[in-house]
């Protein structure tokens, strides 16, 4: 009966400990999608596919990665809120897209 509840217990922890990191896990991959996603060779490549904490206040991305990208942003579950400066455009610089503030 001991061996039992113990291993109860250690499954029990096991679920609990993947149930906390699977946001940092979702977290991750949607960042490295982000990542995987800004490359360009001329600034009308480059879009914004939204913002949402903890991924910035501007995801801009190649254009034919756009809708895929904000997909992912919006189906993660954000926890917390930032205040954002006026970045309306991007440009391409080194076959990267980079938001320009004003």
């Amino acid at each position: 009966m001991n061996k039992k509840i113990i291993a109860g217990i250690i499954i029990l922890v096991i679920l609990i400990i993947s149930l906390l990191a699977f946001p940092r896990i979702n977290e991750s991959r949607i960042k490295a999608e982000i990542e995987r996603a800004n490359y360009c060779e001329v600034d009308s490549d480059c879009v914004d596919a939204g913002g949402k904490c903890p991924f910035g206040c501007y995801a801009y991305v190649n254009r034919n990665e756009a809708e895929r990208i904000s997909q992912l942003i919006q189906s993660f579950d954000s926890k917390c809120v930032y205040g954002c400066l006026m970045c309306p455009t991007a440009v391409c610089e080194n076959n990267k897209c980079r938001e320009v503030c004003e």
